[in-house]
């Protein structure tokens, strides 16, 4: 089943900013892209509990924001169709394009709450199988074409060639690490789905996918025939990359390389270490699934033997120990024995060289305990997330409205709303939780949605009012609260329905299992 963008489209239209109430956004039931009865039920029972008003609006709207308008196709019979045939198509918002990092975390916030909803584990195969096939098609990409449309950036030089089915080819390593993550927390919240989903075709794009990361570790850049090249011509630089198209040099040192940031800029050093704190994660949770394919068998023993399965496991072994370890050169460092701590690098080369930014978009330095890599409580986490909000970081910005990390990719006095979450989602004090649940209540610009990005001196100057993954990323924020400290959105007496309904939420249980503590 395939749903136009037009039949979406009105949920962005601006409402005044004199309003004291926020609008309803969600479309008519019969003009939702999907539906879910689990989703639905949460919000009904949560809404009318919010203390303040605006707060329950917002979560109504933002929470289910993707089902409501940006699941573009699915498979409309799915208990009559197998496994391996199950698809889904889940697009940004306002572009008719699947990011694989973008639609991971749109669906993420949902995965606590598909095990007691069967079209939601539908939805979840169809895009992890869709995640696996685009892998495989073209694993240096960031994003794809519904059914090889043509569409997007088709005259960018690139290696490997663009193709129809690629969107936008630029290298993203955590692109990569979304459909590793997609797929271990959906299986994490329903274990038989790895015996459905993790068939020849996920294990062909599990080996395709390391071979990768193992081609950008070894990988300089120096090469006239490097793996992955590109160039676009443009006004922007951060759209194309440097040195011929190959991007800086790097001194291979176990991380891997990656030329463009989860915001699609360019890098600037070759080594993005957020990028690379989540694909150890992510690693390490494929680790786990391989073990369990093997242990349990599946649709997978019909064509990979243990031998192979075995082959894979080591290779993954192989590939996660040597970034793992060197990633902790860069992470848990000190600096020298009068400060017990120290800022933990956006960016590095390898020679040694260092940058130090954050960038609101996820992975990012300020995501690091969500992300499952390190502890909120760590010393090196804690100077640098100081550091990351405060005037040090380049990309942090202060005005009159708000302050927050914002990035290149919009540029100056933008701070984007899920830094601001994401900072609320790692904050260990309530008043700074309160704080950035205001911040984030009042500067939606009177329309009950966030935005990619507003600037800090007029919340009424924003970008993209269409932008599921940050209305997810607001929703599971909520989540988060509800789950650990219900009392500061609801009142005393509603604290037991939340308890009983609202799960531990991905961000949460990530945060609780980091892996450097």
């Amino acid at each position: 089943m395939m749903f136009p963008l037009a039949v979406v489209a009105f949920v962005i239209v601006g409402v005044a900013v004199a309003q004291t109430t926020l609008p309803n956004q969600r479309p008519s039931y019969d003009k939702r892209t999907f539906h879910s009865a689990a989703i639905d039920n949460l919000i009904s029972t949560l809404q009318p509990l919010f203390r303040d008003a605006n707060l329950g609006t917002l979560f109504a709207n933002c929470l289910p924001n993707t089902l409501d308008t940006t699941v573009y196709s699915y498979t409309a019979n799915p208990e009559a169709t197998a496994p391996e045939n199950l698809d889904s198509f889940v697009i940004t918002g306002d572009i008719d394009a699947l990011w694989l990092r973008d639609s991971m975390n749109q669906l993420l916030p949902y995965a606590p709450y598909s095990s007691e909803d069967s079209g939601l584990q539908y939805l979840f195969e169809g895009l992890i199988n869709r995640h696996a096939k685009s892998v495989l098609i073209d694993p240096f990409a960031n994003a794809f074409n519904f059914n090889a449309s043509g569409a997007g950036h088709q005259s960018d030089q690139r290696t490997p060639p663009m193709t129809r089915s690629v969107f936008e080819g630029k290298y993203e390593i955590d692109s990569l690490a979304a459909f590793l993550k997609l797929s271990y927390w959906y299986q994490r919240f329903n274990p038989d789905a790895l015996l459905r989903f993790g068939d020849s075709r996920w294990l062909s794009a599990v080996d395709t996918l390391l071979s990768t990361v193992e081609t950008m570790q070894k990988d300089t850049g120096a090469s006239a025939n490097a793996p992955y090249k590109f160039r676009r011509e443009t006004t922007e630089a951060l759209d194309t990359l440097s040195m011929q198209g190959r991007g800086p040099p790097a001194h291979p040192n176990g991380l891997t390389r990656s030329l463009f940031r989860p915001s699609d800029d360019a890098v600037t050093l070759p080594y993005n270490v957020p990028g690379n704190a989540m694909m150890c994660v992510e690693l390490t949770h494929l680790g786990d699934m391989l073990a369990a394919v093997r242990r349990r068998g599946g649709v997978a023993a019909k064509t990979f033997d243990r031998d192979q399965l075995d082959d894979l496991i080591a290779k993954t072994q192989r590939v996660q120990s040597a970034l793992c370890s060197a990633l902790l050169t860069f992470t848990t460092a000190t600096r020298p024995a009068s400060q017990d701590a120290a800022v933990v690098p956006f960016e590095v080369d390898g020679f040694g060289g260092a940058y130090y930014m954050d960038d609101a978009n996820i992975p990012s330095l300020l995501s690091l305990p969500v992300l499952g890599y390190m502890s909120r409580d760590h010393p090196n986490y804690r100077a640098t997330r100081d550091f990351v909000l405060s005037a040090q970081n380049p990309f942090f910005f202060a005005g009159t409205a708000a302050q927050g990390v914002g990035g290149p990719h919009v540029g100056f006095n933008y701070s984007w709303p899920m830094a601001i979450a994401m900072r609320a989602m790692t904050a260990t004090s309530t008043d700074e939780i309160q704080s950035c649940l205001q911040l984030l209540a009042t500067t939606t610009a009177g329309t009950g949605l966030m935005h990619e990005s507003f600037n800090v001196n007029n919340a009424n100057d924003f970008t993209r009012s269409w932008f599921a993954w940050a209305n997810g990323v607001f929703g599971e924020f909520l989540l988060q609260v509800l789950h650990t400290q219900p009392e500061l959105l609801v009142e005393a007496d509603a604290v037991p329905t939340v308890r009983r309904v609202v799960k531990p939420t991905v961000s949460w249980l990530a945060q609780r299992e980091a892996l450097v503590r």
